[in-house]
């Protein structure tokens, strides 16, 4: 039986001479594969809906022995046109796009990344604007909508909200805040930590807080902004086993 569904096209590749095999993500099966035989040649079935970086509603079908997922036909949503003619903002998109494939978004946690994703894109779509931190902005709300949710303004000790002084750390293994009063008391935070400002808490409770709409305007102190995404790297590489190096995603 048909279905269709809402994808975002995150990769395509052609195999023999007319078919191509499209990696995509939806909002209710995560990251998958599926094949598109005569796709490369197809006028009305495909037009424009075969390419990375395009919003589509395709129509699914199975093979005969049910083993892999076929596109029937597709309806371009969206293919992002303002994204395509700004490198950096390609760029960014591509980043976002290879983050969400990386983490082999599956079926529960499909709904978070298609919207997550959809709006990311939409966002960079529309603004004129290219925050070179949305990539990590991404990273950090994508962990954080996925169940990883720290307490940014209270220490996770004594309950104590955040206040002005210095001395903060922040424990990556239970996304725990200490206080300084705590820690001078000797009660440390258990596995990797870092010293943080109030500044750098109080940014990482507005991302977390925040939609990609917001990320369009965002202007964040260099310092602020330098140890957020120290422990944004620390924090996705811990708790989702992904660190960006040398322009790729790897398994850590």
């Amino acid at each position: 039986m048909n279905a269709t569904e809402r994808a975002l096209v995150l990769k395509i590749g052609r195999f023999r001479e007319a078919d191509v095999w499209v990696r995509m993500l939806t909002p209710n099966r995560g990251v998958f594969n599926a094949f598109a035989f005569g796709g490369s040649r197809s006028r009305r079935r495909f037009v424009g809906c075969l390419d990375p970086l395009s919003h589509v509603l395709f129509t699914l079908g199975t093979s005969r022995r049910g083993d892999y997922t076929v596109l029937e036909e597709g309806s371009l949503l969206n293919n992002f046109s303002e994204i395509r003619k700004d490198s950096v903002r390609t760029g960014i998109a591509v980043n976002c796009m290879r983050f969400v494939e990386a983490v082999e978004v599956n079926p529960d946690d499909a709904g978070i990344a298609y919207d997550l994703l959809l709006e990311t894109l939409t966002m960079l779509d529309e603004s004129q604007a290219n925050p070179e931190f949305v990539p990590w902005l991404f990273r950090a709300k994508y962990a954080f909508e996925s169940g990883f949710t720290p307490d940014f303004m209270a220490c996770g000790a004594c309950g104590k909200p955040v206040g002005m002084e210095s001395g903060y750390k922040f424990g990556i293994e239970r996304g725990m805040i200490a206080c300084p009063t705590c820690l001078s008391a000797g009660k440390p935070l258990d596995g990797l930590a870092r010293p943080i400002s109030t500044g750098a808490l109080r940014a990482l409770d507005w991302i977390q807080q925040s939609t990609p709409s917001d990320w369009a305007t965002t202007v964040m102190d260099s310092e602020v902004r330098r140890q957020c995404s120290q422990l944004v790297e620390l924090f996705v590489a811990y708790h989702l086993g992904l660190s960006w190096d040398n322009g790729m995603y790897k398994k850590v």
